[in-house]
């Protein structure tokens, strides 16, 4: 099922595994997965803005007062729950359409971006057939025409070497293969896999990462080991770290490296 009129916290408010989900049990354990609670945090607002600038014309957030200090921003915070938007301070505010823009800059970009048929945002509800789990997914751009799905990440570095890095510090391939699979099992086709990469600092800069086939194989196996044990610990009601009973304590090496070092000084 895709659904397009779905808002934001109606579809994270869906009973459903979702890529998040699945990067929790792979980054730590189904414990922590089970024992997860949602915390933003002023990253993550400034990341959810650049999103809604660029594929809701900047319609779910409010500019704020200069700082989050005194009752200009209370007052203005008041309003903005009212309404359901994010507020923001000036200077964020401006930043995030500045950041925002970088993205239209870049060619490649700015061709999934302005794709006249793009599906931004849909909700897409499936079952696994593997583990019988029922799994959402809410990507950023489909595009029907190239069948190309693509994701925005503000981050530190978008560059070819510092994007790569971030891709498995934080598993974006797990959420790459995820989405796919997703999308197919709602019966769309997806030929490739996209981040649209953009610093979170200025000077801002864009830039495209296309998952390769063999990233997204490995990522697979992962995943589908993933939603197993997440199945597995549903059916059972047990949730483990997966730790052994107890740990030996043995000294890393650079300790060993310094201690004879000194020894033969």
């Amino acid at each position: 099922m895709i659904k397009d009129d779905l808002s934001n916290e109606e579809y994270h408010a869906t009973d459903a595994v979702s890529s998040s989900d699945v990067k929790k049990v792979l980054m730590e354990s189904v414990w922590h997965w089970h024992h997860a609670s949602y915390k933003s945090s002023l990253a993550m607002d400034f990341g959810t803005a650049v999103h809604d600038i660029r594929l809701e014309d900047g319609k779910n957030i409010m500019c704020g007062p200069a700082t989050r200090r005194g009752n200009a921003w209370k007052e203005a915070e008041a309003i903005a729950q009212k309404e359901g938007k994010l507020l923001l301070p000036e200077g964020e505010f401006n930043e995030a359409y500045e950041c925002s823009k970088a993205l239209l800059e870049d060619p490649i970009c700015a061709k999934q971006l302005n794709a006249k048929d793009a599906m931004k945002e849909n909700s897409i509800f499936v079952t696994c057939p593997v583990t019988k789990l029922k799994l959402k997914a809410r990507p950023d751009i489909y595009n029907p025409s190239d069948k190309v799905m693509s994701d925005i990440k503000c981050t530190l570095d978008p560059s070819p070497a510092g994007f790569l890095r971030q891709i498995y510090k934080f598993r974006y391939d797990a959420q790459a293969f995820f989405y796919s699979y997703v999308a197919m099992l709602a019966k769309l086709e997806v030929r490739h896999f996209c981040f649209l990469s953009v610093s979170n600092k200025p000077p801002y800069k864009a830039h495209m990462h296309n998952m390769s086939m063999e990233a997204m194989k490995l990522a697979e196996n992962d995943v589908m080991r993933t939603l197993k044990l997440i199945a597995e610990a549903k059916k059972t009601n047990t949730y483990e770290t997966g730790w052994d009973r107890f740990t030996m304590i043995h000294p890393p090496k650079w300790m060993e490296e310094r201690h004879d070092f000194e020894q033969g000084e």
